[in-house]
């Protein structure tokens, strides 16, 4: 029975982690395409042209912003949030920036919390805003420290204080700290406890903004030194809150910096590049003649940059906290690669890949489902798994009608008398029984029936083949990848 259990939950995760090969390419909907992406450890996020902000992945924390802590393997849109323009990702933490100049930020420390105890904060709703940061161009974030960029060219640090007066409640409160000596800043990054400026004369200045004395985040009255790492002819930074930063020269050579090299250094075969980003010890660049290629610089300068599989006619990229990347290629597809654990590339399912085998794969659209006409909703999480689609028990299939239900099985003597989860459907004159053995068991009117069914165990919920079973069902589903629109009737 154990070695049964074992090869079962081995089936689940081999199904968790990863997607066949050459799965289908989906197109940006309705015209939309991303302006922002951002990713944590393993979750992500995108601002689309209209405004809107999608989460998926890791959700223990609420980061994905759903309003749930179930992962989610395809994107779900996130309510309350209008007019953005940028989004960014902590480790467990998510940010958002309106045009309007407005931060926004939930997830893991971020929120409106209250607790008498500041290592179990409990969170009462969120996204919670961050009252002191007005006319902000751009944000970073290393999940703890945050950058914010003003309009005006100057920028302000942003970080978490769990305080209380009078024996009250503790709370989190966001502390703000402009830094001074630098003007005329274009963008910012965070490498290790250091913050990279690029100003628009093309120079790079460097602060530190913790304060190794004392084991803390800078405060107003430590003194502050602003060094010159390039003088000219930068083009773009980045970094993922490693020690490593990274500047892109206007002649496309990549240049390493870290507090070791002290002085930046050329990249070998990362010349002709147009654009980069970072992830966890990992950099990505898109090359001029549109190719996405990766080095992996943790493993040491004999290790080499190598192109992206599937990754072709790119015009942006974007950088995680984690191990994987997103880019857009010129018609709006948004791609995804590296290890996405929980769901973290939103293409259904997970993967594990990061080596020179790499492939990207497309970003599935949201779920839009509609049942006899009338949008629907549920709490639980999708999956798309070797191009069929899943969904929880109850789900679509409660709109529907359908009575779904789980129960035991008599003792089976074949498995030692174990008592199997027996998960029934019920709809019109048909009734549908699934034995949970290995493999499933499939009984149509209380016929065995030689069809295969298969189920998978994702955020700790059974989801089911709504394709197979609906049709099973007498429930016609029509299902559209390329917009996300799933429509049943019945």
């Amino acid at each position: 029975m154990r070695k049964m259990a074992i090869q079962f939950m081995a089936v689940i995760m081999s199904a968790v982690l990863f997607v066949p090969a050459g799965a289908r390419e989906v197109e940006a909907a309705a015209g939309l395409r991303a302006v922002s992406v951002a990713g944590g450890t393993a979750h992500g996020l995108a601002a689309w042209s209209d405004g809107t902000v999608t989460g998926w992945g890791y959700n223990k924390f609420g980061q994905v912003g759903d309003g749930t802590t179930i992962d989610q393997y395809i994107q779900r849109r996130i309510s309350g949030l209008a007019g953005i323009v940028q989004v960014a990702a902590g480790t467990n933490n998510s940010f958002a920036l309106s045009a309007e100049g407005e931060v926004w930020g939930w997830g893991s420390t971020y929120g409106t919390y209250t607790s008498t105890d500041p290592l179990s904060p409990v969170q009462k709703s969120g996204p919670l805003k961050l009252g002191g940061l007005q006319n902000v161009a751009s944000i970073v974030t290393n999940g703890y420290t945050g950058l914010a960029v003003k309009k005006d060219g100057t920028a302000t640090m942003w970080y978490p204080s769990y305080e209380s007066a009078d024996n009250s409640p503790m709370r989190m409160i966001v502390r703000y700290l402009p830094l001074p000596g630098i003007s005329g800043i274009k963008s910012a990054v965070i490498a290790g406890n250091d913050a990279l400026f690029l100003t628009g004369d093309g120079a790079v200045k460097q602060l530190s903004i913790y304060n190794s004395v004392y084991g803390r985040v800078r405060w107003a009255s430590d003194p502050f030194t602003v060094n010159t790492l390039a003088g000219s002819g930068i083009r773009q930074i980045a970094a993922s809150g490693d020690n490593d930063a990274f500047l892109l020269r206007t002649d496309g050579q990549v240049l390493r910096w870290n507090r070791t090299l002290q002085t930046p250094s050329a990249v070998s075969g990362l010349g002709s590049s147009y654009k980069l980003q970072t992830g966890s010890k990992k950099l990505f660049v898109i090359k001029m003649n549109g190719t996405l290629w990766q080095w992996n610089y943790n493993a040491g300068e004999a290790i080499k940059p190598f192109q992206i599989k599937n990754a072709r006619s790119i015009t942006e990229v974007w950088g995680t906290t984690g191990t994987f990347g997103f880019a857009q290629r010129k018609d709006g597809t948004l791609l995804g690669w590296g290890e996405g654990f929980y769901g973290g590339l939103a293409a259904g399912s997970g993967t594990v890949t990061n080596d020179e085998t790499i492939e990207a794969i497309p970003v599935q659209q949201p779920l839009q489902y509609t049942v006899n006409g009338q949008a629907v909703d549920f709490y639980g999480t999708s999956a798309v798994i070797g191009g069929r689609l899943y969904v929880p028990y109850t789900s679509v299939f409660k709109a529907l009608g359908v009575k779904a239900n789980m129960s035991l099985s008599n003792p089976d003597p074949k498995y030692n008398n174990y008592r199997f989860n027996v998960w029934s459907f019920v709809y019109g004159d048909t009734t549908l029984h699934i034995k949970t053995t290995d493999p499933a068991q499939l009984f149509i009117n209380g016929k065995k029936s030689e069809q295969a069914v298969t189920l998978h165990i994702y955020s700790d919920t059974t989801i089911f083949p709504l394709q197979q079973l609906s049709e099973l069902l007498g429930i016609r589903v029509d299902w559209n990848p390329a917009t996300g629109e799933v429509r049943l009737e019945g």
